[in-house]
């Protein structure tokens, strides 16, 4: 009996032992878990923070924020004692590096406007054949929806992508029972791909009040040559085992893709006009006010020259620098999100690049 009690105890005892390893190493892969979601958590918010900086956000609102760490880090640096504002001299030196610069942003709008109307510029002759094969892209992927297609971009768009989604879902269905367990396995992977990306985009177009902006926005992930390829693949490595309705149909999915990339290109030379026009046009608005103020101070200072800084400079002159650079932090804002455009639909089909396939 004692015997029987001491090996229960004993069995107890390593049960015991296995029990507290067990929860030990559950409470291990718990923790590991639990840091690997914070860590991809705090990636995805980065991510989230540097799109929006980069792309998303109001043009006016990324401005004022870098208007703010200016003036913040102004402020700061003349209270630590950093900068002491009690020499005229120095801050003489500032306004008037200030203004040049600020003038020479006229030139900036200048070369925008000049670049935005040689665009516009065309002779009979040539608006005739841009607007002829607009109308002809526009009728084939009319004849592809069996439908009108909207005159706008965000209507448009939407409409390439349902027309891309149903060709999609259709050779799924044509592909059930007809070819090999492999072939099929590749095609269902393209054709899910294609299907789940074409369903997320036409989500975010739900957005009636969308402007050329959101709607170029929702492209830039990818232009389809990746896509594109795999379809090639799948055709030269099984085209004897696809029917011929079959290879047609995927035929018919990278016609689509290929318009997808022609509208995105296209809306691409629209937003860059608009959003160039903007920018000159901000760019004047903010000028003149930031270069008034500069004139101001600076012959404020001309005038107390030999008599010091006024009591009020420690507030005052961190302020109207920051207003000084007011068109500077525009034209950042303004410029960061057209270059990040610009980089991420630079390759056309049948390429692409590292920086479009976010």
């Amino acid at each position: 009996m004692t015997d029987s009690d001491g090996t229960e105890g004993r069995g107890s005892g390593l049960l015991g032992g296995r029990s507290s390893s067990g929860r030990e190493s559950s409470d291990d892969g718990q923790s590991s878990d639990a840091t690997s979601s914070g860590s991809s958590g705090l990636v995805a918010k980065k991510n989230r923070v540097r799109e929006w900086a980069l792309l998303d956000g109001n043009r006016l609102v990324v401005a004022g924020i870098v208007v703010a760490g200016i003036f913040a880090v102004l402020a700061g640096t003349e209270r630590l004692g950093l900068v002491p504002l009690d020499r005229s001299q120095p801050v003489y030196y500032v306004f008037s590096a200030l203004i040049s610069g600020n003038l020479t942003l006229i030139t900036v709008v200048v070369s925008i406007n000049q670049l935005l109307l040689g665009r516009e510029f065309h002779s009979p002759g040539e608006l005739e054949s841009e607007i002829r094969n607009v109308v002809d892209y526009r009728s084939e992927v009319e004849e592809h929806a069996g439908e009108i297609a909207p005159v706008k971009p965000l209507g448009f768009l939407r409409l390439l992508f349902e027309n891309t989604r149903r060709e999609a879902r259709r050779i799924d269905a044509m592909t059930f029972g007809t070819v090999g367990e492999e072939t099929r396995s590749e095609v269902d992977e393209v054709v899910k791909s294609m299907t789940d990306h074409a369903e997320r985009v036409l989500d975010l177009l739900d957005d009636s009040s969308a402007d050329t902006f959101d709607v170029l926005s929702v492209t830039l992930t990818t232009n389809y040559a990746e896509e594109i390829h795999r379809i090639r693949r799948i055709r030269a490595d099984h085209g004897d085992d696809l029917p011929e309705s079959v290879t047609d149909a995927l035929d018919t999915l990278v016609d689509h893709l290929q318009k997808v990339d022609v509208a995105r290109q296209y809306f691409k030379s629209l937003y860059l006009q608009e959003e160039l026009s903007s920018l000159s046009r901000v760019l004047l608005y903010a000028g003149l006010p930031a270069e008034l103020v500069s004139v101001v101070v600076l012959l404020g200072l001309t005038a107390r020259q030999g008599t010091g800084i006024t009591p009020y400079a420690h507030l005052l002159l961190p302020i109207t620098v920051t207003l000084a650079f007011l068109p500077l932090a525009l034209l950042l804002s303004f410029i960061v999100r057209t270059a990040t455009v610009t980089e991420r639909t630079a390759a056309t089909i049948p390429f692409t690049t590292a920086k479009q396939e976010q």
